[in-house]
């Protein structure tokens, strides 16, 4: 049976499966009690995270590759957040059409004129990349994906997550359960077999990544207190189900190391304070016991709307203080798109990484544009302001969490909305040719069958201390792979963000795999 034979009894079967499994293992959404249709807003209730129901088929290569070199992107991003001077230069510009870079900026410059008391940072990243085809005909059909993706598919860059990295729990969990629905034959498709579905220790490495951030810190600081990581996060949130896995993995650890969350920015204000020597006190909730802060875990913070005077005030704290941060102000600006861009540019990856390196990074790159009065950025704005070579690329803020970017036909008309000196805030990407297969996806918001493109994200984790000099020299500490996620939506549909709906977890399938020794 192919995943063309399967009738809507069998996906009604299989989703009876999966939904069980979902409510076992936290695979959720929550509702705010505040939402304003709930009957009983004394119950907390929750819905199923949006899936696929079959795996969706991907070149095992490609796969590996994408694990493979980001200990390599890591590196990279390391020696951006510790060239000042080059992001300086970048954000210089960028701060005059970009409110968010500005405030961000000025931030760190508080900051700066104050000195840091912690040399060590932590990192967790993800690159996100989707399959492009080199061939004019990117269908595939079922039934063809080895002939299809072997015939030059190859993973191209969407763009590089240096702040608040979520879904990691979620295509933990998610590939999980499309491994045990394996083993029993319950996708009830022949060739999708265990051996062909990779695993994935998401949860596991992060939290291995934290536990030896808070180890460096306790290790080299001498306090009376107990020490805890505090996890930013926004107010009525969603993904606790994405979230709290991280601090109970970490609740495991021997001894146990606790974890607060606290709300940016209205908790940090009221539950954080400044020691005397810059060490970040933390105030529990429960008994009012006053802990030492040891590492800032970011899963808020990335929104502009979130930095009111209160905002910025809640973000300087937490950066000026003595916890290592992950990840520190400067990190968070290497994120951004126009670094993404200016990492094109001929020569660049050079500064930072070695000619062999830099090829291996610029084969996954697509073609971008900075959107200024440049040179570059007029040749950019020709083709965005054409509805006919417009169609070809995306127009993209330096904003996270889906729902911002402006895609082909529609620029023209976006552009024709907003004034002319903003536009420098933006980048201009061409589009990614990726291939479709089929696929059955089921959230919530929508039960569709057809064609499908998907998106894999490759997680890396690192700590490093900075030791000084013109380009911020470093010694890495930590600096690993830590799990995928893979994401899939309707190929009509631009956005990719499963909380906002637009696609769902997935599993990849490996269809050219034989063995059993999958790596993931």
């Amino acid at each position: 049976m192919d995943l063309t034979d399967l009738t809507e009894d069998d996906l009604q079967a299989i989703q009876f499966e999966l939904e069980d499994y979902q409510i076992v293992h936290g695979s959720l959404f929550k509702i705010p009690r505040t939402a304003p249709d709930l009957d009983d807003p004394t119950v907390a209730i929750a819905r199923p995270v949006g899936i696929s129901l079959i795996p969706t088929a991907f070149p095992h290569l490609q796969f590996l590759h994408a694990l493979k070199i980001q200990p390599i992107f890591n590196e990279l991003y390391i020696k951006i957040a510790e060239d000042e001077l080059w992001l300086e230069g970048i954000i210089r510009q960028l701060q005059e059409t970009d409110p968010f870079a500005k405030v961000l900026w000025q931030i760190w410059e508080r900051v700066r004129s104050r000195a840091e008391v912690q040399s060590v940072r932590c990192g967790i990243f993800r690159s996100d990349y989707m399959l492009h085809s080199i061939r004019n005909e990117a269908k595939v059909t079922v039934g063809q994906e080895s002939l299809g993706m072997a015939a030059g598919a190859q993973i191209k860059q969407v763009e590089f997550n240096t702040y608040s990295c979520a879904g990691s729990s979620h295509a933990n969990i998610v590939a999980n359960m499309h491994r045990y629905l394996g083993t029993r034959g319950a996708h009830r498709v022949a060739r999708i077999q265990p051996a062909k579905l990779p695993t994935n220790h998401a949860i596991k490495e992060i939290a291995a990544s934290l536990e030896t951030a808070h180890k460096v810190y306790t290790q080299s600081t001498e306090t009376p207190r107990k020490t805890v990581i505090l996890m930013t996060v926004q107010p009525e949130n969603v993904n606790v189900c994405d979230e709290r896995p991280l601090e109970y993995s970490l609740s495991d650890c021997d001894p146990p190391i606790p974890l607060y969350r606290v709300e940016f920015s209205n908790e940090v204000m009221q539950r954080c304070q400044l020691g005397p020597d810059r060490e970040l006190l933390f105030t529990s909730p429960h008994r009012g016991e006053v802990f030492e802060v040891s590492v800032v875990y970011q899963r808020a913070g990335y929104d502009p709307g979130e930095y009111t005077p209160q905002g910025i005030e809640a973000r300087y704290i937490l950066e000026v203080s003595r916890a290592i941060k992950c990840p520190t102000i400067l990190c968070h600006i290497s994120g951004f798109k126009k670094v993404q861009q200016e990492l094109t540019r001929p020569g660049v990856l050079e500064r930072f990484m070695s000619a062999e390196n830099a090829d291996v990074l610029r084969r996954t790159f697509m073609s971008l544009y900075a959107f200024d009065t440049s040179g570059d950025g007029v040749t950019a704005r020709k083709l965005a302001l054409d509805e006919n070579s417009a169609a070809g690329y995306i127009l993209k803020p330096s904003l996270d969490g889906g729902g911002h970017n402006i895609y082909g036909r529609d620029i023209p008309s976006f552009l024709a909305t907003i004034p002319q000196h903003v536009w420098g805030k933006y980048i201009l990407m061409e589009k990614i040719n990726a291939p479709l297969l089929q696929g059955v996806l089921v959230s919530p918001l929508m039960a569709y069958r057809g064609s499908v493109v998907s998106e894999l994200g490759a997680i890396g984790t690192c700590l490093w201390r900075r030791e000084g000099g013109s380009k911020g020299d470093t010694e890495i500490i930590r600096n690993s792979g830590a799990g995928w996620t893979f994401k899939t939506k309707p190929d009509d549909v631009d956005e990719m963000s499963v909380v906002k709906g637009y696609g769902c977890f997935d599993c990849p399938f490996f269809p050219d795999v034989s063995s059993d020794n999958l790596q993931g």
